[in-house]
């Protein structure tokens, strides 16, 4: 009977020591993400981005990527997720999670809101020179609202759409720009076709395993499992590649989102046009200082989604629909990456944004 007892005592003992042994390293995993949180965020660094040929100013290039590692972000029912406000020298969010377009008048004759990803959002540039800032510029008589966001997709989209709807918010006309985050989140064999980037961590942070296993090794799992992604280097594998029809699928989910989109702005009052974005492995850009841009793996997503989506606006005879897949086949660098582009790329889309609507739109007074 005392050998019972002392074997019991001997193994509760053991059990405890293990679980304060978990508890300490999971505390002090928590400890040190949180410290490398706080360093990042009192000396951020510089994405590497930011010397690309493309960005010829390299000293505003640095102050954009190094305020960009200063945003936060904060989850939004139907959303998923919104910038935070923030104010720095060259970007600025307010408190709606917009980025902010300079204001050009005091007494708007109308309302334009664009709609779309980072690149919408005008990752790697200011403040002054996003497309929809552009594009306010070519019509300073108007208050142009920049409702992008990083990792959107167009189901996203659809749902910030419906909450300016259903609050009577303004709106004349109604700009998706669209491709690069649904091709790219779509076709991912982790992902669900009305997903978007953040799905599976929200899902495992609402559905966890076992709450006392997440308690006592949360943090430290999650410190393995980004080491262990940094180490592999591996991308989730792409779904529209192992299989067309799943990939006609994603093409038609975006057209379909886009047409439901049109269906909710007219609903507010609006007209609504949808771009089909240009991305670099789609026609003839100059990408001679990106070599390998077009043998990355996903790029394939797009030669294969773009063409099915351009298909079905053919096919359709849909005229609210524009295909900008051909905006930079030209020879400046326009190009940061597969998707975002310097100002001068921009630039051109307003260009193009205002052939489409421009004359239709109130003419300023002179």
């Amino acid at each position: 009977m005392r050998s019972l007892r002392k074997i019991f005592k001997l193994c509760l003992i053991n059990i405890l020591i293990f679980v304060a042994l978990l508890l300490s390293i999971n505390l002090l995993t928590a400890v040190g993400r949180d410290s490398v949180s706080i360093y990042k965020g009192w000396f951020p660094s510089i994405n590497k981005k930011a010397s690309i040929p493309s960005l010829e100013n390299k000293d505003l290039a640095r102050t954009i990527y190094r305020e960009k590692k200063l945003l936060r972000t904060q989850y939004v029912p139907y959303l998923g997720w919104s910038r935070l406000p923030f104010k720095g020298k060259t970007t600025n969010v307010n408190e709606d999670g917009d980025r902010v377009t300079p204001s050009t008048t005091k007494h708007p004759v109308g309302h334009i809101r664009f709609f779309g990803g980072s690149t919408t959002w005008g990752s790697g540039v200011d403040d002054q020179n996003t497309i929809p800032a552009h594009f306010n510029t070519i019509h300073p008589n108007y208050q142009i609202h920049n409702h992008g966001e990083a990792g959107f997709v167009s189901r996203q989209e659809l749902a910030r759409l419906v909450n300016l709807v259903n609050q009577n918010e303004p709106m004349d006309v109604v700009v998706f720009y669209d491709g690069c985050n649904d091709v790219y989140h779509m076709c991912r064999a982790d992902l669900s076709i009305n997903g978007h980037r953040e799905e599976s961590k929200i899902r495992n942070k609402l559905a966890p395993r076992s709450h006392v296993v997440d308690s006592l090794t949360g943090s430290l799992r999650d410190s393995i499992r980004w080491i262990k992604t940094k180490l592999e280097d591996k991308k989730p594998p792409s779904r529209c590649q192992a299989d067309h029809r799943y990939a006609q699928n994603v093409a038609k989910t975006i057209v379909n989102n886009w047409t439901i989109g049109k269906k909710i702005a007219e609903l507010g009052g609006a007209n609504f046009h949808a771009i089909l974005q240009p991305v670099s492995p789609i026609g003839s850009p100059n990408i001679e200082y990106r070599p390998d841009e077009k043998s990355i793996s996903r790029s394939r997503d797009y030669l294969l989604v773009y063409p099915l989506i351009q298909e079905i606006i053919q096919r359709d005879g849909i005229d609210w629909i524009h295909d900008f897949t051909d905006a930079f086949d030209r020879d400046e660098y326009i190009y940061i990456d597969s998707c975002h582009v310097n100002a001068l790329g921009n630039n051109i889309i307003a260009g193009k944004v205002d052939k489409i609507i421009g004359q239709s739109l109130i003419p300023q007074n002179r």
